[in-house]
């Protein structure tokens, strides 16, 4: 059976892994770069300040204001929150939970304000505190690809910045498995979202290893190529093209493990759907 000969790669054309873990580097870091300049451009939120002398009184005053009614509080403290984290880490794992707690809720606000901090508070602490403590780690991705969808611009590239902070900070397949929970999602911004973030993950996570499946990420395989074979007869061009072009990536790294997978990982009638687009 041929597969996806949409592209004129060979299928006995690969990736040289040695090239691939400088690409993803390098990628990781133009991710950072170019997101880090976008964000820069709209409003920070939370600007750089000198490491604090008082971290302990500070994650005190935190725990207090989070308890206050007054909203007003609770920006104060989520904003005081990443600046511990900043430098102070292991003083504030105990505490994360409770300021995670918070960002959801911002995050399903009403207010523009808000929902910005949260944002950008999520990429933060993606990028320091490292957190994947479910339900709070999937409420907190979806909340976030929801709102690449916003009807306001600067949401969406908040948004679209801390879901790169966690592609870029959070173990693949931590992330993989939450960006695909949205798979009920009909709004094309938050398929193209998860398209791309998806493609991001596998560069970074090294193609070669994804379709191996070692260290864990058969599942992440698995999820990959349901989301591609899921779309790849989107209604939208953009949609289309993206599974296409992740899909492509995969089959161009290692042929045969790209067949082999499709085989383990998607239903006679998704594999399908596989062979009708191959000639395309």
């Amino acid at each position: 059976m041929t597969l996806f000969h949409y592209h004129s790669t060979k299928p006995s054309e690969t990736l040289n892994p040695n090239k691939l873990s400088c690409c993803n580097l390098t990628l990781g870091r133009k991710l950072l770069t170019e997101m880090d300049t976008i964000i820069g451009c709209v409003t920070d939120l939370l600007p750089e300040k000198a490491p604090l002398d008082n971290p302990k009184e500070v994650i005190k005053s935190v725990q207090t204001r989070l308890k206050n009614t007054n909203s007003e509080e609770h920006i104060r403290a989520i904003s005081d929150a990443v600046q511990v984290a900043r430098n102070h880490q292991k003083l504030l794992k105990p505490h994360i939970n409770l300021i995670n707690q918070k960002i959801v809720q911002f995050l399903n606000s009403q207010r523009i304000v808000y929902v910005r901090l949260a944002c950008q508070s999520a990429g933060e602490l993606f990028r320091t505190m490292r957190c994947t403590d479910r339900p709070l780690f999937d409420n907190i991705v979806t909340g976030l690809m929801n709102r690449t969808a916003d009807k306001n611009q600067n949401i969406r590239i908040d948004a679209n910045w801390a879901l790169d902070k966690m592609v870029i900070s959070i173990p693949p397949l931590y992330s993989i498995t939450s960006i695909a929970n949205c798979s009920q999602h009909k709004n094309p911004a938050i398929k193209i979202a998860k398209l791309r973030l998806m493609h991001c993950i596998t560069v970074i996570a090294d193609p070669i290893k994804i379709l191996s499946g070692t260290t864990g990420l058969k599942k992440a395989r698995q999820l990959i190529l349901k989301t591609c074979v899921a779309t790849i007869e989107d209604p939208n061009a953009e949609i289309r093209f993206l599974s296409k072009k992740l899909m492509q990536l995969l089959k161009s790294t290692c042929y045969e493990s790209f067949c082999s997978s499709l085989v383990q990982d998607i239903s006679w009638d998704e594999l399908k759907i596989a062979e009708k687009l191959s000639g395309n």
